[in-house]
């Protein structure tokens, strides 16, 4: 049996050459060379690449569920709301104080101990609910109030840089740089030219007034018309019972008989037809015997109660 090695003062182990360190090859390169041997040539590990100081995009859990849409508090179209909901009388009604009459009344005798506690907790909440809600309609008051002003001074700061831009004169940049364009190529700002212009706008100005003109007739002759018909409206209670007892009364002649035909509505039956007009007036076969033989009287008279309307001016 071969006699045991003494172990080296600086070597705890048994064998020294645990404690040698690995001896690597010199390297050209001066960069440190990375080794990771738990890492093989097919990881996308294996080679470093330095990343750049950017972080990585941040990832938005995605949560189920749909958020009820925030109503408006105080209504865009009223200016004076806020203040309406944020005063004495709108506290008042929305979140009334309890009444003197119950803060007063007896408290009942023998009730039980936890029955009592679950009544002075409810008018707790109670009250922490009435100052929660005048205190948040304060707060949102506020807060639109400093929100409406922040959007007005954006509004009004990007609306003078809008018209600062569009006043601004053309930079010299621009000017010394663009090309060179002649006087008589340029675009006019008051449009083509119109020789016959003053022309054009004194008949169009013509037609105007003669279309209001006939205008005017057309609605002085309706009132006109709507005058003379005032005539027979029947505007009181007493007009529409005589109007009534004419129209049903058995003794007149208002309906048919053996001699006549009635006057009444009710005996005039369908009202005529287009091709019943047509034949009267071409004297059709279908027309009656004595209107045949009437010849154009009827549609004389027609026409002559026309002309004489137009030149009385009036409703006949």
């Amino acid at each position: 049996m071969p006699p045991p090695r003494l172990q080296s003062a600086t070597c705890p182990y048994l064998y020294p050459s645990r404690c040698q360190r690995p001896h690597h090859p010199r390297l050209f390169s001066t960069t440190t060379p990375s080794h990771r041997p738990s890492m093989g040539p097919e990881s996308p590990n294996y080679i470093h690449v330095p990343r750049a100081p950017q972080p990585d995009a941040y990832y938005r859990p995605h949560i189920k569920g749909i958020l009820p849409t925030p109503r408006h508090i105080f209504p865009r179209t009223k200016k004076e709301a806020p203040e309406i909901k944020t005063s004495d009388a709108y506290f008042a009604a929305t979140t009334p104080e309890p009444s003197p009459a119950t803060l007063n009344a007896p408290k009942p005798k023998g009730i039980d101990p936890s029955a009592r506690r679950l009544i002075e907790w409810k008018s707790k909440i109670a009250e922490h609910r009435r100052r929660n809600l005048r205190e948040s309609l304060v707060e949102l008051r506020e807060r639109k109030k400093k929100t409406d002003a922040r959007l007005d001074a954006r509004s009004a700061a990007k609306q003078r840089d809008r018209q600062a831009r569009l006043s601004a004169p053309t930079p010299a940049d621009e000017k010394y740089t663009a090309a060179s364009v002649l006087q008589s190529t340029l675009p006019s700002r008051s449009g083509l030219r119109d020789p016959d212009r003053e022309a054009r706008i004194a008949q169009k100005q013509a037609n105007f007034s003669a279309h209001d003109a006939m205008k005017k007739a057309e609605r002085q002759n309706a009132l006109h018309t709507l005058y003379m018909n005032a005539r027979d409206f029947i505007v009181t209670e007493e007009k529409l019972n005589e109007a009534v007892e004419r129209a049903f009364d058995p003794s007149s002649n208002q309906f048919d008989n053996e001699s006549r035909r009635g006057l009444n509505i009710w005996n005039l039956g369908y009202p005529e037809t287009v091709k019943e007009h047509l034949e009267r007036a071409n004297k059709g076969e279908a027309g009656r015997a004595v209107e045949r033989m009437s010849g154009f009287s009827g549609i004389t008279d027609e026409r002559m109660r026309r002309i004489g309307e137009e030149l009385t001016g009036g409703k006949m």
